[in-house]
C-alpha cells in the first residue's frame, strides 16, 4: 500500500525509523553515491559506500541495485536525499517584518522577478532567518517533477524518506563542521576535479552559493574569481559585512602547485586549506548521513511538508538520560557506603572511648575539676620564663673578651618543709670570666654590665634585680693566664 501523506510504502517490514542507522544517497544525473553510516556502541560510526551508475536506466533499477550493495535492502531505514545543485534554484533576500506570512510561491515569484514561470511545477522551502543585521529568507526550489520521482522510487524501495535537498546545502553543513566551530560569516571554496562550489555561509546553513569550473593549472585564478563573485552578490543577500575568513576544502594535493604568494596576496582576508569535503559524489552522500545521524536536519528540504512528526525519540535523548541516570545511581551508592564506613566508625569510637561521667551521676563536680585543672595549666604557662629569649639577649650585651661559664636557674614553685609552705622565687646565675685589661686590671666594663642586663626587655619581664658578685682575679690552670671570675645574679623576689 502506497501511503500519500508521505510517499513511503508499508510492506510488512519493520520501520526502522532509528538515528542509529541511516541512508545517504546522492541523486546525480549519471550516479547514484550511497552511503551507509550505523552507529556502534561507545559513538563508533561504520560506513558503507557503494556507487551504481545509471547508464540511461530506470532509476528505480540503479536504486534496487545500490540499496543491495549497502545491505539495507530487507530493512526499512530513513534516507537523507541530495540532488544536484545546479537543478535547483536557489536565493537569499532581504525581508520586511512581515513577510514571514507570505506563501512560498509568492516569495520564490518576487525573488525571481518574472511571472511566466510555472510555480505550480516547483517543489519549495523557505528559511526565515537572521544571518547579519536584516531579516532574510532563504529561498530554494526544484522541479516537482524530480522531486515527486524521488518520493515514488523511495517508497517502492519500502524506506522512509527524511529530506531531499541541494547538495551545496549538505556540503556546506559538513563543511562547517570540519572547517571552524564557530558561526562567523564565512567564504567557503569547495575544489573538485573540473568545478568548484562556493559559497557564503553562516554557520551551517549557506546564504548564496555558485558552482563555476575550475581550469586546470589556473586553479588560482579560478578561485580568487569565485571568492570575488561571492563578495559582490553579498549585498543582495541582506549581508551588511563580508564574510571574515576564506576557508578552501578539499584537493590538497593543489597546495603545493598554486602560487600561494599570489593567492595570498588577492584573498584579502588570507585563507586556511582543509582536507573535507570536497565535491566528489561520496562527500554529498556522507554529509547526509552524518546529519541525520547528528540530528542536524534542520537546513533546508524540498520534502518538508510530507514530513511525518517528529517522534519523540529524535527529540528526548534517551541514551544520554540513562547514562547520566546510572552514573547518578552509582555515584549514590558509593555515598552510601562512605556513609554506612562513617556510622561504623563513629559506633567503634564511642564503644571505645574511656567513660567521662558515670551513669546517672551529676558531672557538675567532674567539671569543676577539670577547669581546676586548666585554670592551673594556664598559670603555669603564664609564669613560665622564656629563657631562650632571655639568654640570648644576654650574651649580645657582653663585652668583648667575655664569656659565660655556667648558667643556673629556677622557675617559680611552692615548698612544702615541716608543714609550711614557702614560695621558691624565680632565679638565674650566670657564672662568667673575662681577660684583664692591658694594666692587668679587671675590664671596666663588668661594674655597668648589670646595669646594661637589667634594662633588656626579656629581662626585666622575669626579673626585678640583677647584681653582679664574687668578683675575683684566678689564673687558669690549662693556661697559666690570670684573668676575672664573676657571677650574674639574676632574682625575682616577689615570685612574679
Amino acid at each position: 500500500m502506497l501511503s500519500t501523506a508521505n510517499g513511503i510504502r508499508r510492506n510488512g517490514r519493520q520501520d526502522n525509523d532509528s538515528s542509529n542507522d541511516c541512508l545517504g544517497i546522492y541523486f546525480g544525473r549519471e550516479v547514484l553515491e550511497g552511503c551507509r553510516a550505523s552507529r556502534r556502541w561507545l559513538g563508533a560510526v561504520r560506513y558503507q559506500q557503494a556507487t551504481v551508475p545509471i547508464d540511461g536506466r530506470p532509476i528505480q533499477e540503479v536504486l534496487t541495485e545500490l540499496l543491495e550493495s549497502l545491505g539495507s535492502s530487507k530493512n526499512c531505514l530513513p534516507v537523507c536525499v541530495a540532488i544536484a545543485s545546479d537543478v535547483c534554484y536557489f536565493a537569499t533576500r532581504p525581508t520586511a517584518s512581515g513577510s514571514r506570512n507570505a506563501s512560498p510561491r509568492a516569495l520564490l515569484r518576487e525573488s525571481l522577478r518574472s511571472h511566466t514561470v510555472r510555480l505550480d511545477q516547483m517543489a519549495i522551502d523557505v528559511l526565515h532567518w537572521q544571518p547579519d543585521r536584516r531579516l532574510v529568507a532563504s529561498i530554494v526550489a526544484a522541479p516537482t517533477e524530480r522531486v515527486e520521482e524521488i518520493r515514488s522510487v523511495i517508497a517502492e524501495s519500502g524506506h522512509a524518506l527524511q529530506r531531499i535537498e541541494p547538495a551545496a546545502s549538505c556540503l556546506t553543513a559538513a563543511a562547517a563542521e570540519v572547517g571552524e566551530k564557530s558561526n562567523h560569516l564565512t567564504t567557503r571554496v569547495l575544489l573538485g576535479n573540473a568545478s568548484l562550489l562556493a559559497v557564503i555561509s553562516r554557520g551551517r546553513r549557506p546564504i548564496h552559493w555558485q558552482r563555476l569550473p575550475l581550469v586546470a593549472g589556473d586553479e588560482a585564478t579560478g578561485i580568487v574569481s569565485a571568492v570575488r563573485s561571492l563578495e559582490a552578490a553579498a549585498p543582495a543577500c541582506g549581508l551588511d559585512h563580508l564574510p571574515e575568513t576564506v576557508v578552501l576544502h578539499g584537493r590538497r594535493e593543489l597546495h603545493s602547485l598554486i602560487d600561494q604568494p599570489w593567492l595570498m596576496e588577492n584573498l584579502s582576508q588570507g585563507y586556511r586549506w582543509v582536507e573535507d569535503p570536497g565535491l566528489r559524489p561520496w562527500d554529498v552522500a556522507r554529509s547526509l548521513a552524518d546529519q541525520w545521524l547528528s540530528h542536524a536536519d534542520e537546513g533546508l528540504d524540498l520534502v518538508r511538508q510530507h514530513r511525518d512528526p517528529v517522534r519523540l525519540g529524535r527529540v528526548v535523548p534517551y541514551k544520554e538520560i540513562a547514562a547520566y541516570a546510572m552514573v547518578a545511581i552509582m555515584i549514590l551508592g558509593v555515598l552510601w557506603l562512605r556513609l554506612g564506613d562513617a556510622r561504623n566508625e563513629q559506633t567503634a569510637l564511642i564503644s571505645t572511648a574511656p567513660p567521662m561521667v558515670a551513669d546517672n551521676q551529676d558531672p557538675k563536680a567532674e567539671r569543676d575539676l577539670l577547669n581546676s585543672r586548666a585554670t592551673s595549666i594556664s598559670k603555669f604557662l603564664d609564669k613560665r620564663v622564656r629563657w631562650s629569649t632571655v639568654l640570648g639577649d644576654v650574651i649580645t650585651t657582653l663585652p668583648a673578651g667575655t664569656r659565660l661559664t655556667d648558667i643556673r636557674g629556677s622557675s617559680p614553685m611552692l615548698v612544702k618543709k615541716s608543714k609550711k609552705v614557702r614560695s621558691v622565687p624565680t632565679t638565674l646565675i650566670l657564672h662568667g670570666e673575662s681577660v684583664l685589661d692591658e694594666q692587668g686590671r679587671v675590664p671596666a666594663d663588668l661594674d655597668d654590665l648589670a646595669r646594661s642586663i637589667g634594662q633588656l626587655e626579656s629581662v626585666a619581664e622575669h626579673f626585678r634585680s640583677v647584681e653582679m658578685s664574687d668578683v675575683r682575679r684566678v689564673v687558669s690552670q690549662k693556661t697559666g693566664v690570670t684573668g676575672a671570675e664573676f657571677s650574674l645574679v639574676f632574682t625575682n623576689p616577689t615570685g612574679k
